[in-house]
């Protein structure tokens, strides 16, 4: 399993996975980021179960699971979960993970969440949702000034 080229799906123009991580805090951004690159080097091995899960019988959807990122917000330190569901595939990229619904998880089972993503996947597999390329775009802190 690989990730060749990250996508998300598009729901009559809008790119809502995309605008879910443009608005996330930096500092978690650089998380999410550093998550993707390490699993996009792990072409000859299943990903590790720590950062991966099929979901057994979720409908062909499964989960990057983004390790605990600990900070300070609205004046008191927190434990934040982020969940990003997905599939391999689109037919003829097999070898891309496609970006479904992305979310702060708060409950232990995520059922709403997977629920969204296994609709987004029902209209990819229909035709009635594309994919693009996901932009994990370049940290702040290495812009050329």
């Amino acid at each position: 399993m690989a990730l060749a080229v990250p996508c998300l799906p598009v729901c009559g123009g809008r790119q809502p996975v995309q605008v879910w991580f443009d608005g996330l805090p930096d500092d978690d951004k650089y998380e999410i980021i550093d998550l993707l690159e390490y699993v996009e080097k792990m072409t000859d091995k299943p990903w590790p179960e720590a950062v991966f899960d099929p979901l057994k019988d979720a409908g062909g959807i499964s989960e990057i699971k983004v390790p605990n990122i600990r900070c300070f917000r609205d004046g008191k330190y927190k434990q934040i979960t982020y969940r990003m569901y997905g599939f391999f595939g689109p037919k003829g990229h097999e070898h891309a993970y496609t970006f479904l619904h992305c979310a702060e998880k708060d409950v232990k089972n995520d059922t709403i969440g997977k629920q969204i993503a296994k609709g987004q996947l029902d209209k990819i597999e229909r035709g009635s949702a594309g994919v693009c390329k996901f932009k994990l775009k370049e940290r702040p802190d290495s812009e050329i000034k």
